[in-house]
């Protein structure tokens, strides 16, 4: 998207970092795009620099834009203009490259000037919203008894109204709300809110200002007597709805507020006809809940055939390639699951409703 990659280069490039795009034509027909990140190498200075796809914890997929009927020689000529703009460069990390990608596909006879090298695997969820909702509702088992006695319980706070949002002002206007929303919970407590990162706020608000017009950047919200009781924020892409952030006033949490909004939206893009596919982009433990299924993001390393690349750069690539192709699918899943858990060990999860309440009651004592 446009919109998104504008929005990292004005908000994510880090200090000491530049960067640049190249566009690849086949006559007057654009045919590929390649935004990369320059960033000095940590032994070797600038002028030998590593490059990499746009890629951060707001962006977990870098992947390169190709008409997938011209993808392998649009992407060898995007390669080969780096390296005429950049001679000295190391190589070149594609990070998160969904599996079926027209770049995955390009890159099967290999990369002119480059050895290729598989890293980090990740598996995402999605859900394919082109079925039947009764019959995807039906098979939802626990959840879906829950969800109606959740919403009971809800509408016993007061008049419950589940609202679609998108266009502008309304992108922009919802972000605040948002944000101050999402501060008041457990995030804010733990210091992980977006109030207290202000690239994140900066980001999100070029995001909202950039496809805000176009509706591609969408508010689902749950209001109780015109109170902000949820919101999920999405960005469409094609026929993709990405769920980027979600928060809840959790003086509602015994109603489960973060799972009606899901349910909600879920509901509402079985019938829109202008989503196929709703995709969470993480792989946290509630998406099971939804019976989303999952696919692969790859790393593809791409280190230069060089002297000096052999030397500095391709061991590093080698490892991850070892790491994730011969260790890592042997390591037992009982130690996966602590280590899960020792990476969330500071979380410090929303307070159900009962709880608090016992909370307070003691700090009044």
């Amino acid at each position: 998207m446009p919109g998104w990659v504008k929005a990292f280069l004005e908000h994510r490039v880090k200090p000491g970092e530049h960067w640049l795009c190249s566009f690849a034509y086949e006559g007057e027909r654009l045919v590929g795009v390649l935004p990369v990140i320059v960033r000095a190498h940590p032994l070797l200075g600038a002028s030998r620099p590593v490059l990499h796809t746009l890629y951060d914890d707001l962006t977990p997929s870098g992947d390169v834009l190709l008409a997938p009927d011209r993808a392998e020689a649009a992407l060898q000529s995007l390669f080969s203009e780096l390296r005429n703009l950049i001679p000295g460069h190391l190589g070149l990390t594609l990070s998160g490259v969904r599996q079926g990608s027209p770049v995955l596909r390009a890159l099967q006879h290999g990369a002119d000037g480059y050895v290729r090298y598989r890293g980090t695997r990740s598996s995402y969820s999605y859900l394919n919203v082109q079925g039947d909702y009764g019959q995807y509702f039906a098979g939802l088992g626990n959840m879906r008894r829950n969800l109606k006695r959740f919403r009971k319980k809800l509408e016993g706070h007061g008049s419950v109204l589940v609202e679609l949002r998108k266009g502008y002002p309304a992108a922009s206007e919802l972000l605040g709300e948002f944000i101050e929303l999402e501060a008041s919970g457990w995030k804010g407590r733990n210091g992980t809110a977006m109030a207290d990162n202000p690239g994140a706020v900066a980001f999100y608000k070029a995001l909202a200002e950039t496809l805000g017009p176009d509706e591609e950047f969408e508010w689902y919200v749950i209001r109780v007597d015109n109170r902000v009781v949820a919101a999920q924020m999405c960005i469409r892409c094609g026929e993709a709805l990405m769920l980027a952030k979600i928060a809840f006033d959790e003086t509602y949490a015994d109603c489960r507020p973060g799972h009606l909004l899901t349910g909600e939206v879920l509901r509402d893009v079985f019938s829109r006809q202008d989503v196929a596919e709703v995709n969470h982009l993480s792989n946290a433990d509630w998406e099971g809940f939804w019976r989303m299924s999952h696919d692969e993001y790859v790393d593809v390393h791409l280190v230069r055939k060089s002297a000096m690349s052999t030397l500095f750069q391709m061991p590093r690539a080698a490892v991850h390639f070892a790491y994730q192709s011969y260790v890592r699918p042997r390591i037992p899943q009982r130690i996966k699951r602590i280590y899960r858990a020792f990476k969330r060990r500071g979380d410090r999860k929303p307070l159900r409703s009962a709880t608090s309440r016992s909370v307070r009651q003691d700090e009044k004592r």
